[in-house]
């Protein structure tokens, strides 16, 4: 059960990488990722975006991703191996208290700030590390962005669970839309924010895929808070039920927006 579980876990976590790459490359060659460049990588976990920024700046670059967990850097090694990769490496520590000497062209994070008490500090200390001309790079979500057009109520539920696991967890589920500020706060002027939805038809598998395993990832957070019990949400079959509402209603999947906003420094 625990290897079925876990494979299960890693297979969703891919899955919403993958729904979240094109929106990723987007941002980055919009702030100016090129070739060449040294990229600092925030809270780069299983390495997605460290393999993205890696393709974008080519041999003549390089990437340092940052993650204090063990095991997602155990799996980011185990990927990196698989690819045709030779200018990542990968550093085990914690984002608040990590000492790096380098200086860098670019400092980049995905869905990062949101577990951070303090964003604006936490981009300031990094933006000591970008070279004069630099850029730093935020990717964050708007939560409550997401759900269906037309409205399906279990899309609706589910948009809802997860919103109110993270309020009740003290985490902004619309952090995406604030980063503008939040850049300010940091000492950056002038910062350019974006943002990016995908839209999945109604007959779409990838849609009520990506609903579910983000309800799954957040269960334990989910019931331990109280926004819902395990019976209520019935985690196995939520998947097939999201596909089936959303095909009857005829329904649009709306994704949390990804939210970009970067500045030079």
């Amino acid at each position: 059960m625990y290897s079925d579980t876990r494979t299960r876990s890693c297979a969703d976590f891919e899955h919403q990488a993958s729904m979240l790459a094109p929106a990723t490359r987007m941002v980055l060659e919009q702030a100016g990722i090129e070739r060449g460049m040294r990229v600092l990588d925030l809270g780069t976990g299983a390495g997605d975006v460290a393999f993205e920024v890696a393709d974008m700046v080519g041999s003549s670059g390089s990437v340092l991703g940052v993650d204090q967990s063990a095991s997602a850097l155990r799996w980011a090694a185990r990927r990196l191996e698989t690819r045709d990769i030779s200018n990542v490496t990968f550093l085990r520590d914690d984002l608040h208290t990590v000492e790096i000497a380098d200086r860098f062209d670019a400092v980049v994070g995905r869905l990062v700030l949101l577990y951070t008490p303090h964003p604006a500090e936490v981009l300031r200390r990094y933006a000591a590390l970008v070279r004069k001309g630099g850029l730093i790079v935020a990717m964050e979500y708007e939560m409550r962005a997401a759900g269906s057009i037309p409205s399906v109520p279990l899309s609706e539920r589910v948009v809802g669970w997860i919103t109110e696991a993270f309020g009740r967890s003290n985490l902004d589920a619309s952090l995406g839309a604030r980063l503008e500020p939040i850049m300010r706060a940091a000492g950056l002027t002038d910062p350019t924010v974006v943002g990016l939805q995908s839209y999945f038809a109604p007959d779409d598998p990838a849609g009520a895929r990506l609903a579910a395993a983000t309800v799954r990832t957040l269960l334990p957070v989910i019931v331990r808070t109280g926004v819902a019990e395990p019976e209520e949400i019935d985690i196995d079959t939520l998947e097939e039920r999201c596909a089936t509402s959303l095909a009857d209603g005829c329904a649009i999947f709306k994704p949390p927006v990804l939210v970009g906003a970067w500045a030079r420094i």
